[in-house]
């Protein structure tokens, strides 16, 4: 069973970047960018020294929405009830 949420009106499905360049959330979004690929989890997920906690908890909170987001995109460009009659990460 699946649940359709909203509608699709394009193939491309990307979120929108509001985050101008050069901004403080900008550089707070490319500082959680570059930890999270250091295969260290806790130094990923730490707050860096001197930065709000608030604002840290709302650029990663909306980063992780827009992954989902496209993630969520990419799967129903490709599987419908009929191609894939079980979502599973596994057998």
């Amino acid at each position: 069973m699946y649940i359709c949420i909203g509608s699709r009106s394009s193939k491309t499905f990307k979120p929108k970047k509001n985050i101008p360049e050069g901004s403080h959330q900008y550089e707070l979004l490319k500082h959680a960018e570059a930890t999270l690929g250091s295969g260290n989890l806790r130094m990923a997920v730490m707050l860096p020294e001197g930065e709000d906690l608030n604002e840290w908890v709302a650029v990663n909170t909306v980063d992780f929405f827009n992954q989902i987001n496209m993630l969520y995109g990419t799967i129903t460009d490709f599987c419908t009830e009929e191609s894939c009659p079980v979502m599973s990460a596994g057998p």
